[in-house]
């Protein structure tokens, strides 16, 4: 089939973060017959395209980019290249309203869309993490955007023909706030990664954590994230703040962002500056680099509905694993991992300390790792394979 995929920018020059996963998906669904073109929307923030091996149409949304102006250009976007393709592919979470629309208002070209994160209406969602303190009138207009995009915008996006979710919880959430999916035509597609790919690359096996298991030096606890509030450091540091024996321990806080400053003068007032380090930002590269060194991944908050990168990243290397239960984060992690009630840091702490005292079970919840990884639902081949299946069946009936 042809296939249009359609994304707010594609950065190949220094690629991270859902640009690895669109990469994955594009080049897998290219193995499997099907021909790709990448449109982009927000094409002023594009780079290293010239490697490309499909593509890239460079569209672009101007400045404002307010959500009304981003979903009429993309309902414009799906118009006009209806005569080129097969199925479209859209960001779930960025142009649902415009592809909806295009279905709605007798749009031909059947669309699927992948939902990754939150929208940005939620209240407790990323976006907002940088809200403090909003004025009287900012709080209306947000308010207002939560109705309009709940009673009138979802209604609309219900009109898209195939939905991804990177977990059951995310697909939750947009079924409570109204999104209805059709019988059918639902997939949950977790975030694709290359697992064997990084772990050649790095030279990681699946004994590699094993074999360098401590027995009796310290051990590092990593974690790494934009300072922000909602990223969880101030609670990873109340946490550590309650180990007795943080002699045993280097706590690794990588990342820079607004709170930073705060975050370390929280360590410095709590007396724990002896034992945390602030690498500060680094490439990509480096931070592998940090997962090699671990002992303990700690990831203290996310959206509950949400997974996440890092922590695949943090499975790839074998790394054990502490992370709030009950979500996305225990949807990706399942038995590689210990748990701990989201907020709660006398049980963050308590686990830290479960793990630090415990080598073997450092080595059970390294070896769970693979195991998990290795299901089909972590393999994004076999997701792939899903998903070009069903975008079949749908474009011949």
């Amino acid at each position: 089939m042809k296939f249009f995929f359609i994304t707010p920018k594609f950065n190949l020059r220094n690629i991270s973060g859902s640009i690895v996963e669109y990469d994955i998906m594009i080049r897998d669904l290219m193995k499997l017959g099907h021909q790709v073109t990448v449109v982009t929307a927000f094409s002023d923030l594009n780079d290293g395209l010239e490697g490309a091996p499909y593509k890239v149409i460079e569209e672009n949304i101007n400045r404002p980019r307010r959500l009304l102006k981003i979903q009429k250009r993309v309902f414009w976007i799906l118009r006009k290249y209806s005569d080129q393709a097969d199925f479209f592919y859209v960001d779930g979470q960025v142009f649902l309203y415009g592809a909806g629309l295009y279905r709605r208002l007798g749009g031909r070209v059947p669309v699927s869309a992948y939902f990754n994160r939150e929208l940005v209406c939620w209240p407790d969602g990323e976006a907002n993490f940088l809200s403090q303190d909003d004025n009287f009138l900012v709080r209306i207009k947000k308010n207002l955007r939560f109705y309009i995009e709940k009673y009138i915008g979802m209604p609309i996006a219900s009109n898209i023909d195939l939905m991804l979710f990177t977990n059951p919880h995310l697909k939750k959430s947009y079924e409570n706030f109204g999104l209805r999916m059709k019988t059918g035509r639902v997939l949950i597609f977790g975030d694709s990664v290359d697992v064997r790919k990084n772990m050649k690359e790095h030279g990681v096996t699946e004994d590699y954590y094993v074999k360098r298991n401590k027995i009796s030096e310290k051990l590092n606890i990593f974690y790494s994230s934009r300072m922000v509030p909602g990223k969880g450091f101030e609670l990873l540091i109340n946490a550590f703040s309650k180990i007795k024996n943080k002699e045993k321990f280097n706590l690794i806080l990588g990342g820079t962002g607004p709170r930073e400053s705060m975050i370390k003068k929280m360590v410095k007032e709590l007396g724990l500056d002896p034992y945390v380090a602030f690498p500060g930002w680094v490439a990509r590269e480096e931070i592998f680099n940090s997962y090699k060194k671990a002992d303990i991944f700690v990831q203290p908050r996310w959206r509950r509905d949400l997974t996440s990168m890092s922590l695949i990243d943090a499975m790839t290397f074998g790394v054990p694993i502490v992370a709030p239960g009950g979500g996305g984060l225990e949807w990706d992690a399942k038995n590689s991992a210990l748990y701990f009630k989201d907020g709660n840091a006398d049980e963050l702490a308590h686990r830290i300390e479960e793990l630090g005292n415990n080598r073997e079970l450092r080595a059970k919840l390294s070896k769970a790792c693979y195991k998990r990884l290795a299901e089909n639902e972590m393999r994004h081949d076999w997701q792939a394979e899903r998903w070009s299946n069903k975008m079949r069946e749908i474009k011949n009936q």
